[in-house]
């Protein structure tokens, strides 16, 4: 699975082959297809692993401090750190047109919960007055879609660069959902 993955990231699910990750895995291809049957049944194993599936730990909420500028960094280093460049670039091997359908439930838990979860606070904190907003799931959404720009606009970067850029973002992105743009 760890070939599967490796694979994946540096030629994408199409140009891959059964021949690589055998190779890659160091075993005999038919040792692959009697413990997976296919390609696709190994891809579907390598994604019903958890290990690579970035996910928001309920305990998130422990951390914060209920001050916006405090927890929005907590959320975005937590993305960040988990949606490294590796991950979206396994991702987006994963979006080729034959297993498109089979792999889009794997890669939509990653927005799916992080969006809940800023909705979740940012809900939270409109309750407690902390913040005006109107439409907190639409805010969510956009908090997270600059999340994942980021994270898509350098998913070829070295991690050094990535990880110093990343600094930089959130405190830019902080400040513009704070202040806005001026």
């Amino acid at each position: 699975m760890a070939a599967t993955k490796k694979l994946i990231v540096e030629k994408g699910y199409s140009d891959m082959t059964t021949k690589d990750v055998a190779k890659e895995a160091r075993v005999n291809e038919v040792t692959l297809f009697r413990q997976f049957g296919s390609k696709k049944d190994l891809l579907l194993a390598t994604l019903r692993e958890a290990e690579w599936i970035p996910s928001v730990n309920k305990d998130i909420y422990d951390q914060f401090q209920w001050d916006l500028a405090s927890d929005l960094r907590l959320i975005m280093e937590t993305y960040l750190q988990q949606v490294t460049p590796e991950i979206v670039r396994f991702s987006l091997g994963l979006r080729a047109q034959e297993i498109y359908q089979e792999t889009m439930p794997y890669i939509e838990k990653i927005p799916t919960a992080y969006i809940q979860t800023l909705a979740d606070y940012l809900i939270e904190m409109k309750s407690k007055k902390q913040v005006e907003i109107h439409d907190p799931k639409r805010s969510a959404e956009t908090i997270f879609s600059s999340m994942i720009g980021f994270a898509f606009l350098h998913a070829y970067s070295s991690s050094d660069q990535y990880e110093s850029e990343a600094e930089i973002f959130i405190s830019h992105a902080i400040d513009q959902f704070i202040n806005g743009f001026t």
